[in-house]
């Protein structure tokens, strides 16, 4: 697990629709969007700012 700046968390980029969504320190989430179950494995991790810009 890669160490994420002060102002970004981990994220699930959704591989069927591209939302963006917390991983909030899960393996596996399902996307609020289309409903795809997120892995590391299925899913790209990014770090995205939680700054709400």
């Amino acid at each position: 697990m890669q160490k994420t700046p002060d102002n970004a968390e981990e994220t699930f980029k959704c591989a069927r629709c591209g939302h963006m969504f917390a991983s909030e320190g899960r393996r596996e989430a399902a996307c609020p969007q289309c409903g795809f179950v997120c892995t590391a494995q299925t899913c790209a991790v990014v770090g995205a700012s939680n700054e709400g810009y």
